[in-house]
């Protein structure tokens, strides 16, 4: 299952002002202490989305951080870099998708606690691709952390992900994995440049939505 999909955003950015625009509620915002990341995330019932921007460059470049090129990243409008990231949610339902990884331990985790990161993800044009730490959707999260998820805004469930990758690069084995074996389904296609859309389903007759990435 795909847990969640984060985009680098600048900090604290317009991108949540569209975000508002929408209609969407935000479900959370955390502070990655160490990482030198903060984020504000919107849950649906299967998934959630993740505006992520680099609040302290020292701490995304240090050692322990350097490797997930999350700061490189947050450049993608002046390199080449991948703006995305995909996070996998383990179930006892499938089977987890065979990708090699390697294990990150961020300072924010609890201690012998690591996030499995593809190693495919070494490469920044390529999305940042991870086991989530999580093991539910959030619909099933405690009802203090989830709220109304995008109940109130007429929103359920994220039926599909599209993620249109540059015409002169090709998925990597990681992410055609990802493709081929989880849920919600993610279709690759190929286009001018990075891009994100996230079709929710709509409840109780309201119409759904796409949300495209970037704007």
């Amino acid at each position: 299952m795909i847990d969640h999909i984060f985009m680098l955003i600048d900090p604290d950015g317009p991108a949540i002002d569209r975000m508002n625009a929408l209609g969407l509620v935000e479900t959370y915002r955390r502070t990655h202490e160490g990482q030198g990341t903060r984020n504000v995330c919107y849950g649906f019932d299967n998934m959630f989305l993740e505006l992520l921007w680099v609040d302290d460059p020292q701490a995304a470049l240090s050692p322990p951080i350097r490797r997930t090129g999350l700061y490189d990243r947050s450049l993608w409008r002046t390199n080449d870099a991948c703006p995305f990231g995909i996070a996998w949610r383990a179930t006892t339902l499938a089977a987890e998708p065979a990708i090699s990884t390697w294990a990150f331990s961020p300072p924010y985790l609890p201690d012998g606690m690591a996030i499995a990161v593809a190693e495919d993800s070494d490469d920044f044009r390529q999305p940042m691709m991870f086991r989530s730490p999580g093991s539910a959707p959030p619909i099933d999260w405690p009802p203090e952390r989830r709220g109304d998820l995008q109940h109130g805004c007429g929103l359920g469930a994220v039926q599909e992900i599209v993620l249109t990758l540059p015409a002169s690069l090709g998925p990597s084995d990681a992410l055609k994995t990802i493709a081929a074996d989880c849920q919600p389904h993610l279709t690759l296609t190929r286009g001018s440049a990075w891009r994100l859309e996230i079709r929710a389903e709509g409840l109780n007759g309201s119409p759904g939505l796409i949300i495209g990435l970037p704007h």
